[in-house]
């Protein structure tokens, strides 16, 4: 038991501020810059007694004065019971007390009343699941945030956030990367000494991609100085040095420690024989001075939290009104108990306080108070601070402690539920792993709860996917299948298995799609139509059904997916399940657009489109935007598909959804299509408005096309730094759209940077991942990718001095064993079902394959080339074209062929001049200067980059060298002579030498191998 110790008769220094000087200035400088547009987030770290929370009041109070709004809330410690968006609702109820609710409702603006109905509603359903439907909660805070910052500028605080719910990190994570110029400053706070490695603010705070958009402040302890002031200011008079040293000793600095001491009197009370060995006895001693009844009361308070209301106190107190305000007064008194005129509570003077009290309760006393707790707050919820929502997570928290483990089970189911209502999935998950442990423990658990086992698995899968655990969903749903088949099996509810069956395959397929899985969801689909087979039009079947044809429509079988889905939509109409509808017209208008029924496919996307808006389920909604604008896209329509992608990522904006997937891949699509109309820096502003918002994990696929356009661009590094980004993801897709474009993208970066041995490495990885899949334009393209490589090396073998027969021979051996899996592999493919424009683009690269092998053989024919180029014309693609040009060029080049050489450089030029595609138009230019070819008459000359002293290769004299310089530059025989002051035959015996000594064809083939081989690269050409 804790000695009692007696009260200093002075108070405690609660009326004045000592030091913090350069950390309010670092808040109050924050606050200044968000007041002009620049919004910003701060961490506030210390250990516990540092001082955060008073550091945190005396900035508040100094930006009401200065005219701020301020929103102020904390988190609660229940233990594994998190109340969600605690924080964030305690904030809310103080500012409506404090300025009332219609004059919140005015400064949050219409987000406040969309907020009040997200988090307040708790009648009827639980609504739709979709991943946005968190979201929309965060879209919502921060648009009330904004219009609150429109009044004035607005700090909203969040304290404690090492006991913060799940869905408050994910809260503050969203906004952190969310704000742009909006008048807020978020400021938080937490205990550094209290997260361990595994806790999930911690691991927030390591994320490169957070921590770069944060402030931290880490508050250390009173220095002495700092102390000696503050002893001065708790006193009311000075402290001599000796005692001084005694205080500095025994609380190291801490804030909160020193208070004790000086409140306690322990070192200044000649009565005192010994010293306190730790702070939780310095603030126990308070307890000790309290009676009975009082010490009673306090230890109530303890159980029920930190704050606590009087009317709880009262139910859960046996004693009469005046004998229980004479026991709280003297908690008042002793400073362990301060009054919240907010709100009219009582709070623990530190959560250090009510941590040390509620750690001295013996278990029997526990128990009994947590199950008188629960018992009044089953009476009455309206003994709770707390809304709906937090109410039923306290009232299963106190059960649970109480080890009433059936009213606990029952408890928990309530909490898990009201938790989906307001979107907090991670504390729902939570409370129904709680059901499942007390599943067995409980006397019929089915009749307490109202359901059967495997539909709290169910539910659990459910909240864990929409949380963002999809393995441990997996995990959830696979366990309820088996236990309905068991069920099946065992005839227990034989006929109604199937139903059953086909609603949770239909979860396992949406789980294995979001978690990468295709193959094996479409899969999945098709196992739960076949379960419900024979069963009533439903809701359920109608949502398997249009899932079965959007299978279909990814794998390129339309027909079978306009059946599918034509089917669904019957379904869907007949039950009536409206949601259903709009998804299953989604999945036809596709399937219709690509069996050449356009007008037909489109005006049902739009019909979709439509309904997603009227039911208001916004992961359709997306898709809708995203079907059209691909749709549009498809037909040749490209400015109107970027205007439609662009509208559904206006409407993703203004709902606060910047960061759901739906909106990833509109910008996706916008960005695609501007690169094709040749608004590439347009296209990456896009790109890059996302990234600002989104995690690294939901940006997959708009850093790989940002990716692209960096590296056409010929950004190589920046490139180089967001394939390097995707790739640190942890197992990202093994969707073919994805893999494809990736080692593709990494392979040509390879090649650019003249690095064929990393070329090599990316194929071979791109055609390992592609491996099984079905998707024959990305596994075209990797193979024209890899024989590009092998064309390029067989090139560069050919014209070095010290030839390697051996190596060449085993080059061009695997280009061709590589064009050999390319033909297989489209002979294997279903052309009359992939793609049209799929199946353009395959034929345009099996050409382009077959003229990449030819230049690995050494046969390259421009032809073929040209062949390549209209192809990539006709389908509007630029760059793939003008790179097509190019290379016909070369290649009449080295036939002889000057004419055609330049009229395909020109096409080359041309095709690629709207394009800011650096290295590809670098290449152009150098081939016709080194051929004499007119591109541009305006065009001013390039920069030289035709010299430069080498090695002698090819066992070529100084003379000869300098002679292959002026050769690169398209200088004649008598221009050479001129410059280098010898007689024209002379010049004309230098260059037969050298063409011999090179083995070269022509004067046009020797410069081509001395631009590949940099022979001259920077010799000043005079």
């Amino acid at each position: 038991m804790a000695t009692a110790y007696a009260s200093a008769q002075f108070p405690a220094a609660g009326g004045s501020f000592i030091g913090r000087a350069a950390e309010r200035a670092q808040l109050t400088g924050l606050l200044t810059e968000a007041a002009g547009g620049a919004a910003a987030t701060v961490f506030v770290a210390g250990e516990a007694g540092v001082g955060k929370s008073r550091l945190l009041q005396e900035f508040a109070t100094e930006a009401r004065s200065a005219g701020r709004t301020v929103l102020h809330g904390a988190c609660i410690n229940l233990g594994t019971g998190a109340l969600p968006y605690a924080p964030l609702i305690d904030a809310l109820r103080r500012i409506v007390r404090e300025r009332g609710e219609q004059r919140v409702r005015e400064l949050g603006g219409p987000s406040y009343a969309e907020l009040s109905r997200l988090v307040s509603d708790f009648t009827g359903v639980a609504p739709l699941g979709e991943s946005t439907a968190q979201l929309r909660v965060f879209g919502a805070v921060l648009r009330m945030l904004d219009h609150f910052g429109a009044h004035a500028p607005t700090v909203l605080i969040f304290e404690d956030l090492h006991w913060a719910d799940p869905s408050t990190l994910d809260l503050i994570s969203y906004l952190a990367r969310a704000q742009t110029d909006e008048r807020i400053l978020l400021v938080h706070s937490y205990r550094s000494n209290d997260l361990d490695r595994r806790h999930p603010l911690r691991t927030l705070l390591a994320e490169p991609d957070f921590i770069r958009r944060i402030h931290r402040l880490e508050l250390a302890r009173f220095t002495r100085a700092e102390l000696e002031r503050f002893l001065t200011a708790s006193t009311g008079g000075s402290v001599d040095r000796p005692l001084l040293d005694r205080y500095y000793e025994l609380s190291d600095g801490n804030a909160f420690f020193a208070e004790e001491l000086v409140v306690s009197g322990v070192l200044t009370d000649p009565a005192s024989t010994r010293l306190p060995n730790s702070l939780s006895e310095i603030m126990l001693s308070r307890v000790e001075l309290l009676d009975d009844a009082a010490a009673d009361v306090l230890r109530a308070a303890a159980a029920a939290g930190r704050r606590v209301s009087h009317r709880l106190l009262a139910a859960v107190c046996d004693l009469p009104d005046q004998q229980l305000i004479k026991a709280l007064r003297q908690c008042v008194a002793q400073h362990v108990l301060t009054i919240d005129a907010a709100d009219d509570t009582y709070v623990f003077r530190h959560a250090l306080l009510r941590e040390a009290v509620y750690q001295e309760l013996l278990p029997g006393e526990r128990v009994g108070l947590h199950r008188a707790l629960a018992t009044a707050l089953t009476a009455d919820p309206g003994f709770s601070l707390a809304e709906d929502l937090t109410a039923a997570a306290e009232l299963a928290y106190h059960w649970y402690e109480a080890r009433a483990l059936p009213e606990a089970l029952t408890a928990a189911v309530r909490a898990g539920e009201m938790a989906v209502r307001v979107h907090a999935f991670r504390e729902a998950e939570q409370h129904y792993q709680r059901v499942l442990s007390l599943w067995s423990r409980v006397d019929d658990p089915q009749r307490r709860t109202g359901q059967p086992h495997w539909r709290v698995l169910a539910a659990a899968a459910d909240t864990a996917r929409w949380g963002g655990r999809v393995e441990q969903a997996l995990e959830l749903i696979r366990a309820a299948i088996a236990e309905v088949d068991r069920a099946a099996i065992a005839e227990v509810d034989r006929a109604a298995a199937p139903r059953y069956a086909g609603e949770l395959l239909e979860r396992l397929g949406n789980y294995l799609w979001e978690a990468g899985e295709y193959g094996d969801s479409q899969q999945t689909y098709r196992a739960a139509a076949r379960a419900l087979a024979g069963q009533p039009p439903s809701a359920v079947s109608a949502r398997v059904l249009a899932a079965v044809a959007m299978a279909e429509v990814r794998e390129g079988r339309y027909a079978e997916g306009a059946r599918e889905g034509a089917h669904a939509v019957e379904m869907a109409r007949a039950v009536p399940a409206r949601a259903e509808e709009g998804r299953a017209l989604n999945t036809l208008g596709m399937a219709l657009t690509m069996l050449d029924q356009p007008s037909d496919g489109m005006a049902k996307v739009r019909e979709a489109l439509r309904i997603a808006e009227e039911v208001d389920h916004l992961e359709d909604l997306f898709r809708a935007y995203g079907n059209l604008a691909v749709a549009l896209e498809h037909v040749g329509r490209l400015t109107d598909s970027v205007q439609v992608a662009l509208t559904g990522l206006k409407v993703a904006r203004e709902r606060g959804l910047e960061q759901a997937r739906g909106a990833g891949v509109l910008a996706n699509n916008a960005a695609a299509t501007l690169v094709l109309l040749g608004r590439w820096d347009e296209a990456a502003a896009v790109l890059d408005d996302v990234l600002r918002a989104r995690p690294l994990r939901g940006t997959l696929y708009p850093r790989l096309t940002l990716a692209e356009i960096r590296l056409a661009q010929g950004s190589f590094d920046a490139a180089a730094d967001l394939l390097a980004d995707v790739q640190l993801v942890d197992r990202p897709t093994t969707d073919p759209r994805f893999v494809g474009p990736l080692y593709a993208c990494l392979a040509e970066l390879a090649l650019w940077r003249d690095d064929r041995a990393g070329a090599d490495d990316a194929v071979r990885a791109g055609l390992a991942a592609l491996d099984g899949q079905a998707n024959i334009l990305e596994l075209t393209r990797m193979y024209a990718v890899g024989l590009r490589a092998a064309a390029d090396e067989c090139e560069v073998l050919r014209t070095q001095p010290e030839r390697d027969p051996v190596r060449l021979s085993a080059v061009v051996a695997y280009a061709e064993r590589l064009a050999d899996q390319a033909q297989a592999d489209q002979a294997q493919a279903d052309q009359a079902q992939a793609d049209q424009a799929g199946v353009s683009q395959v034929r345009v690269l099996r050409d382009l394959c077959l003229a990449e092998l030819a230049r690995a053989r050494g046969t390259a024919d421009p032809d073929a080339w040209a062949a390549v180029a209209r192809g990539w014309s006709m389908l509007g693609r630029s760059y793939p074209a003008g790179y097509a040009y190019w290379r016909e060029a070369e290649t009449a080049l080295d036939a002889g062929d000057l004419a055609r050489a330049g009229s395909a450089a020109r096409s080359a030029w041309q095709t690629t001049e709207p394009l800011p595609a650096g290295p590809l138009r670098t290449e152009i230019e150098a081939m016709a200067r080194r051929a004499r070819i007119p591109l541009d008459p305006e065009l001013p000359e390039p920069a030289d980059d035709t010299a430069g002293p080498a090695a002698r290769p090819f066992g070529l004299t100084a003379r000869e060298l300098e002679v292959l310089c002026l050769l690169c530059l398209g200088r004649t025989n008598r221009e050479i002579a001129t410059e280098l002051f010898i007689t024209e035959r002379t010049a004309g015996v230098h260059v037969s030498n050298l063409l011999k000594k090179m083995a070269a064809n022509n004067r046009n083939a020797a410069a081509s191998m001395a631009h590949r081989l940099r022979l001259c690269t920077d010799r000043d050409s005079g």
